[in-house]
C-alpha cells in the first residue's frame, strides 16, 4: 500500500511538471490571453481540473510557469573578469531547450493581473539578485542596464527577429555586446 501511495505522489509530481512545461510553451506561443487551460492540459496529457488542483487556476499557473523560467544564477554564477565574453557566448551560442522567460513575460503584458505577476517575479527573481550581485551604490543602475541590453537582444532575436540575428551574430555586434556587458560589471 505504501508503494502505491508513493507511486501516486510521483505521478502527481510528473503530471504537475508536464502541465507546467506545457503552460510555458503555450503562454510563450499564444500569449496569456489566448492560452486556454484545455489546450495546455491536452498538450500535457492531463485533465483540465488538475490545473486548479495543482496550481489554483490560470493566473497562478502563469506565475508558476514564469517563475520556473527565471533563474538569476545563470548570470550571477559567472566570473566577473570574463563576464561580458561569457554572457554573450551564453546568449548567442546557447540554443538549448531551456525555456526563455521573455516570451512568457511579454505574453502577459496586456492583462493587468498577469502583467503585475510578471513585474513582481522579474523584480524578485532577476532584478533584486542582480542588484545584490553587482553591489555598491550603482547596483540598481547596473541591474537596469543589464536588463535593458539583454532584453533588447532577446526581443530582436526571438520575438521580433531581425535578419541580422538569423544566423551567427555579426562579429562587430558581438564585440559591442561583450564590451557593454563587461562595462556594466567593471564600472564603479
Amino acid at each position: 500500500m505504501a508503494t502505491r501511495i508513493a507511486e501516486k505522489g510521483r505521478d502527481a509530481e510528473r503530471t504537475a511538471a508536464d502541465i507546467l512545461a506545457a503552460a510555458q510553451h503555450v503562454f510563450a506561443i499564444r500569449g496569456y490571453a489566448d492560452a486556454k487551460i484545455r489546450d495546455i492540459t491536452a498538450m500535457a496529457g492531463a485533465n483540465p481540473a488538475l490545473v486548479s488542483r495543482y496550481f489554483g487556476g490560470k493566473l497562478k499557473l502563469y506565475a508558476a510557469a514564469l517563475d520556473a523560467a527565471l533563474d538569476a544564477r545563470l548570470i550571477t554564477d559567472l566570473d566577473r573578469a570574463t563576464f561580458g565574453e561569457t554572457i554573450v557566448a551564453r546568449f548567442v551560442e546557447d540554443r538549448t531547450d531551456r525555456v526563455q522567460p521573455l516570451p512568457i513575460m511579454m505574453s502577459g503584458a496586456s492583462d493587468t493581473e498577469a502583467r503585475e505577476v510578471a513585474r513582481t517575479l522579474l523584480h524578485d527573481r532577476i532584478f533584486a539578485p542582480l542588484s545584490d550581485w553587482f553591489g555598491g551604490e550603482a547596483a540598481m543602475l547596473k541591474a537596469a542596464r543589464f536588463m535593458i541590453v539583454s532584453t533588447g537582444f532577446f526581443a530582436y532575436r526571438d520575438q521580433l527577429p531581425l535578419d541580422m540575428f538569423g544566423g551567427p551574430v555579426d562579429s562587430a555586434l558581438r564585440e559591442w555586446l561583450i564590451s557593454e556587458f563587461q562595462a556594466i560589471v567593471d564600472t564603479p
